[in-house]
């Protein structure tokens, strides 16, 4: 670890303690203590620290460093996507927008989140280059083209891995198994996710949801129709973590009664609430939905959707006894319903915890600050960010050992077909 970083890290440990630590302790205090300046005098701490590395540290060192360093820890104290933006990296950063937004670079599909200081995959969306070329869910990539990726923001990572048609990039990948670290060649090239689309087994209908774009409601609409209204069926949106929080809700409608499927909740953004709308359900069975670490964003929001609104009353009683009982520790606990709550059940893993919404905020410095100023919540009123939803039946899997010729068995896909079959029979009241 160099010189810089070391000091870096300093300064921004200093900052996260004064103003998550002593800061909230001042402000409880505010009330018996009425200086003007008392909020801000824990800020001396941060000063002081800073001061002391400055005048003390073995060799000179530089002050922008040091202050850069204390932002990003900063950002990476609020959630894995916040992020600082240098202001000799704005051009740069506002230079990819532009190139996305024009189409002019491509990216790889994937969906990415930062873990101890690594950039991690969150979902390989299916349909995508990267999909194709074997990325996985919770691979942390450790280079890019022979770069260390350590430290590095999302957003430079996502410049590296954008390109032109036709280009390649490299990725060395850390993952749980055998073969641990692993080299992927991705060649770049034009793409769209996935189309739902419906297969049998198990005398069992099971429809695939990769991505909440634009139409995968109509897409979906269209597989239903032809199907029996009332029989069970099986929703897989396992590593699905792009679309629309929109498209997400026209999705659920088609699978819940009449009313609210969850709103979007910020200090400084307006409030929208999304219901689904009389006429709108085209199935009426049981749901088994399967989710993993990839079910991101959108997904969360129709998995939290799907499985509180036909038992939202139940599920909202239970959520806020949960939130009562936890105030007095600060967390917040999911009280997944019960069974005979809900006719819909999720089978699988803890979900990315990824229902924010993200806004670049340009600074006076000439830095920006990608900062998460709303959150998603479910019918419930529960916050799909940052700790994601738990499943009802939660599915472990040992790390995969790929042997050539050795056929992959799903477990989640296993568990959830057996799910779906105890679900069989008259809905719950």
């Amino acid at each position: 670890m160099t010189k810089t970083r070391v000091l870096a890290l300093l300064a921004s440990a200093a900052l996260i303690l004064t103003v998550f630590v002593v800061l909230p302790g001042v402000g409880a205090d505010e009330k018996t203590n009425s200086s003007k300046d008392a909020l801000y005098r824990p800020l001396g701490l941060f000063t002081e620290v800073l001061s002391l590395v400055r005048s003390n540290y073995v060799e000179p060192v530089e002050l922008k460093p040091l202050l850069s360093g204390a932002f990003a820890g900063l950002t990476d104290a609020m959630d894995p996507f916040a992020e600082y933006i240098p202001p000799d990296r704005v051009a740069n950063f506002n230079a990819l927008r532009a190139a996305e937004e024009k189409g002019d670079v491509l990216d790889i599909g994937i969906v990415l989140a930062r873990r101890f200081s690594y950039p991690v995959v969150v979902a390989a969306t299916s349909g995508s280059p990267a999909a194709a070329s074997g990325v996985k869910s919770d691979d942390i990539i450790e280079e890019i083209d022979g770069q260390p990726a350590r430290s590095m923001a999302i957003w430079e990572v996502e410049s590296k891995l954008a390109g032109k048609a036709g280009g390649r990039v490299r990725l060395t990948v850390v993952r749980e198994g055998k073969p641990r670290r692993r080299t992927i060649d991705i060649v770049r090239s034009s793409w769209v996710p996935s189309a739902p689309f419906a297969v049998r087994a198990e005398g069992e209908t099971i429809i695939t949801i990769s991505a909440f774009v634009p139409g995968t409601a109509a897409e979906l609409k269209k597989i239903l129709a032809p199907l029996d209204r009332t029989r069970p069926l099986l929703l897989d949106v396992r590593n699905n973590g792009i679309g629309s929080y929109d498209e997400a809700a026209r999705c659920a409608a088609l699978f819940v009664p009449a009313g609210p499927l969850g709103e979007l909740r910020g200090r400084r953004i307006a409030a929208k609430s999304f219901r689904a709308e009389p006429g709108e359900r085209v199935h009426e069975g049981h749901l088994v939905v399967l989710v993993d670490s990839g079910t991101a964003g959108p997904a969360e929001f129709f998995a939290a959707a799907v499985r509180e609104a036909s038992g939202a009353r139940q599920t909202a009683i239970a959520s806020k006894e949960a939130e009562e009982d936890s105030s007095e520790t600060g967390e917040e606990e999911e009280v997944p319903p019960t069974p005979s709550a809900t006719p819909v059940r999720l089978v699988g893993e803890p979900t990315g915890g990824m229902g924010f919404m993200q806004r670049v905020i340009p600074l006076a410095s000439g830095g920006s600050l990608k900062l998460s100023v709303g959150k998603f919540y479910g019918p419930a009123g529960r916050a799909l960010s940052p700790k994601g939803l738990n499943p009802d039946d939660r599915v472990y899997q040992l790390p995969p050992e790929e042997t050539p010729g050795r056929p992959e068995t799903d477990p989640f896909l296993k568990r959830g077909l057996k799910v779906l079959a105890e679900l069989h029979g008259p809905l719950a009241a």
